[in-house]
């Protein structure tokens, strides 16, 4: 792990919230004992003034307490910071709110990485994809549905304009997937296992159309008394985000 990260404030803001977060959530007396023992630290963790006791009575200042307690392992032990940051508790809620953080970090996280924009691409998708990675990382997958769905709305409707590929200007998302898969001359050419491969891309187009439906009633784009669960939004998150790598890499951006 690369400790030197931990360090950095002008980094590591997010990620120390996020291990907050994740702690506030998940960890019991057990659990801050066992960290307190295998950090050097259980002196300190069992003598704090109110972490323990605030745990237990449900106190409002549980969380501040917490924080306290990361802060305290951020400036003066690395090691033990590492330790929380890996902790099967917390890890896996880390790999949901901020996997960029993680992968910088050196830690393997089961997600398709982010996408880097193409040289080509417009503002408007630029702006979508790194609003959706910010959203990821600060408010969950969720939030970041409404912009993946615009990111790539705009990527294909681009693409079929680069291509001279007519469609309407008001043509949705599937429409706009399904002018691209049927009429760009990359995309005529599936190699070896043509059969194969557009079963997948057709399988992409069902994930791109079930897109708009959580989109539309089940994201924060509209006030949406139901949202979809976050590993369930993770889920549309990864596969949009591989759908981009193979379009970018296959009509050469």
């Amino acid at each position: 792990m690369n400790e030197y990260l931990l360090h950095d404030q002008s980094w590591n803001g997010p990620l120390i919230v996020a291990v907050q977060r994740a702690i506030t959530e998940t960890f019991t007396k057990s659990d801050w004992n066992e960290v307190g023992h295998l950090t050097g630290l259980h002196a300190y963790i069992t003598g704090h003034k109110r972490l323990l006791r605030s745990l237990d009575w449900g106190d409002p200042d549980y969380s501040d307490c917490v924080f306290e307690v990361v802060t305290r392992m951020q400036h003066h032990n690395g090691q033990a910071l590492a330790l929380l940051i890996e902790h099967p508790k917390v890890l896996p809620l880390l790999e949901v709110s901020v996997p960029n953080h993680l992968h910088q970090l050196g830690i393997s996280v089961g997600h398709v990485r982010a996408v880097t924009p193409s040289v080509c691409a417009s503002e408007v998708v630029r702006r979508a994809l790194t609003d959706a990675d910010q959203l990821i990382e600060t408010n969950g997958a969720q939030s970041a549905v409404d912009r993946l769905h615009t990111a790539m709305h705009g990527y294909l409707k681009a693409e079929c304009a680069a291509a001279s590929i007519t469609i309407s200007p008001d043509a949705t998302l599937t429409q706009a997937f399904k002018a691209l898969r049927t009429n760009h001359p990359a995309l005529t050419n599936l190699g070896a296992h043509t059969t194969d491969v557009a079963k997948v891309l057709q399988s992409f187009a069902s994930v791109l159309d079930a897109l708009n439906t959580v989109r539309n009633h089940g994201s924060v784009a509209h006030p949406n008394e139901h949202l979809i669960e976050a590993p369930e939004a993770f889920l549309f998150v990864n596969a949009v985000r591989t759908l981009f790598h193979y379009l970018n890499n296959k009509l050469g951006h």
